[in-house]
């Protein structure tokens, strides 16, 4: 895997992306196929205790497929189904169901994975640790995980994570202060936001 420290607030964003692509180097003799490894990115306030986690399985691209000017085009490089698109209201809404879950199951704790699928993706999986929280993102950890049973290698290429949907309407702000002199007993100062 490889990180990040960071100090963000996406809550004003909608999505993160990142487009992946995945082949077997070619001196490998392993069989690489696909769903064999997977795709993780974690978002949180650490690496291990509080995060929010969404993995996809990585389809691989065949060898020759790698000029983007083939018939199929880029999307043979870089598939579709690597695309990571992450809906952060499902790492949000996760978390409250972990938590209500908690309420009356005591195997499930703050301090234990709880994953699910997600309903749209079903392949792709969402996990869940401790209390994360993505107005305040302190690491980012991309990395690859092997889902065989065997020893394998592969190749990724990352490009282009980025957020988008920004939220960009418009919010309420105030400001007021009172001076108020009470003759010669004194001043009160008050101010709020």
């Amino acid at each position: 895997a490889v990180y990040k420290k960071s100090n963000l607030d996406i809550r004003q964003y909608e999505r993160i992306q990142l487009f992946i692509h995945a082949e077997a180097p070619e001196l490998d003799a392993t069989q690489l196929g696909n769903n064999d490894m997977s795709l993780f990115i974690r978002l949180g306030s650490d690496y291990k205790s509080n995060y929010y986690e969404y993995e996809i399985p990585l389809t691989i691209t065949p060898e020759g497929y790698y000029d983007g000017n083939t018939t199929n085009g880029c999307k043979a490089v870089w598939p579709e189904e690597n695309m990571l698109d992450i809906d952060f209201t499902k790492l949000t809404e996760l978390k409250r169901r972990r938590n209500l879950a908690a309420n009356s199951n005591p195997e499930v704790t703050k301090t234990k994975i709880y994953s699910e699928f997600d309903e749209e993706n079903p392949k792709n999986r969402i996990s869940v640790v401790g209390n994360p929280t993505i107005g305040k993102v302190k690491t980012v950890m991309v990395g690859v995980r092997n889902n065989s049973r065997s020893t394998k290698a592969i190749e990724v290429w990352l490009n282009e994570l980025r957020l988008t949907g920004f939220n960009n309407q418009g919010g309420w702000a105030a400001q007021s202060a009172l001076n108020v002199q009470l003759s010669d007993a004194g001043s009160v100062n008050m101010s709020g936001r």
